[in-house]
Parts: C-alpha cells; sequence; structure tokens
C-alpha cells in the first residue's frame, strides 16, 4: 500500500482514500474513500457545475443534506447528487462513518485535496481547514469546481475568480506543486506495474 493514496486532515481526523483518480479513468470518473470522525460537520452547502456526486456507505451512518432535505445513509446506502444541487454530508453520530464518493465525470479534485491537506499539514489554514491565504483558497475552490450555496454564483465568480488568477500571475501556484508532486510520483508506481492494495 502506498502511504501517498491516503490524506489525513490533522485538524479534524478526516481520511480520504483515493482508489481511481482521474487519470487512472481517462476522465471518466473519480472514486475515493473516505473516513468520517464521530461528530464531524463536513463542509458547508455548496454545489458542483461540472460533475455529480454519488455517495455509498460502507459502515456507520452519514447524514446528507440535499437542498432541504435531510437524509440518514446506512450500510450500502446509495444517494446521488446531480450537478447544480445544493448538498453536504456529516457525521452526527456516535460512529465513525466509512463511505465511497464517485465523481463523474473527473475532475482535479484530488489535486485540490491534496493541495487543501497540505496547507492544512503545514499550518497554512484556520482550524476550520479552510487556507488562511486567499489565493490558495481561490484556486483550490477553481480546481474542485465547487460554489458555496447562498452566495451569487456571478459574485463567486468575480470574487474567487479574479483571485486564483492573480494568484497564479504573482506564481503562487507554484507553492502548491509540492502537493501534486505526491500525485505524479504514485502514478508513475501504477504505471510500472505496481500494485496499490487499498
Amino acid at each position: 500500500m502506498s502511504s501517498n493514496q491516503t490524506i489525513v486532515n490533522v485538524f479534524t481526523g478526516e481520511q480520504i482514500t483515493f482508489l481511481k483518480s482521474s487519470q487512472e479513468t481517462n476522465g471518466k470518473y473519480i472514486l475515493i474513500k473516505v473516513y468520517l470522525p464521530p461528530h464531524s460537520e463536513g463542509p458547508p452547502l455548496h454545489y458542483h457545475l461540472a460533475f455529480e456526486v454519488l455517495f455509498e456507505v460502507i459502515e456507520g451512518e452519514l447524514t446528507v443534506q440535499v437542498n432541504n432535505e435531510v437524509n440518514i445513509l446506512r450500510e450500502h446506502d446509495q444517494l446521488l447528487v446531480d450537478k447544480k444541487v445544493h448538498h453536504r454530508f456529516s457525521n452526527v453520530s456516535n460512529q465513525p462513518v466509512t463511505f465511497f464518493v464517485t465523481l463523474t465525470p473527473g475532475s482535479q479534485f484530488e489535486e485540490s485535496m491534496r493541495m487543501g491537506y497540505g496547507l492544512i499539514a503545514d499550518g497554512k489554514a484556520n482550524k476550520k481547514s479552510i487556507p488562511k491565504n486567499i489565493f490558495h483558497l481561490a484556486m483550490m475552490l477553481k480546481m474542485q469546481n465547487t460554489n458555496l450555496a447562498g452566495v451569487p454564483l456571478f459574485i463567486q465568480k468575480v470574487v474567487f475568480g479574479n483571485a486564483a488568477s492573480i494568484g497564479q500571475r504573482l506564481g503562487m501556484d507554484k507553492s502548491l506543486k509540492k502537493y501534486q508532486l505526491i500525485i505524479h510520483k504514485s502514478l508513475s508506481r501504477i504505471s510500472r506495474g505496481f500494485t496499490i492494495i487499498l
């Protein structure tokens, strides 16, 4: 097993294991496994314009809010969230929950999450796991294709879109490359015939 396949949020204890990357599936989908500790808030209500999200619980209970509807998913339960639909997930139970997430089609989600968790580990994010640098945050949101519910899309495009462009012009994206290098090393191991067991 490659240690590069699992990343950990040092603040929350959340773990993401990358099972299939966008590169491995030729952009068709991304498959990850998520471990969420008890009483984890998860992300705020948000949506994606470029991909749909499929949740499937392996063990435990996962709370998934879709618009104003709250769903409790248990072992083997699945829930598909279409593009542009507001959603969030959390673990309100006293036990951890483990679940699969499939993003279709593939995206730069893996790169953005590695960056985010890397910034957290390096002390460059607050205790809510939000990057302290607005340019880092903007570049991550752009890569994730993540938009916040409750904030007009055009405002987000102006604020975060411009911040991401400025950050790139200032060369700040280069400081995030070290987190992306982990991906390429993992994929090169796979291409040389190594098997990663998860």
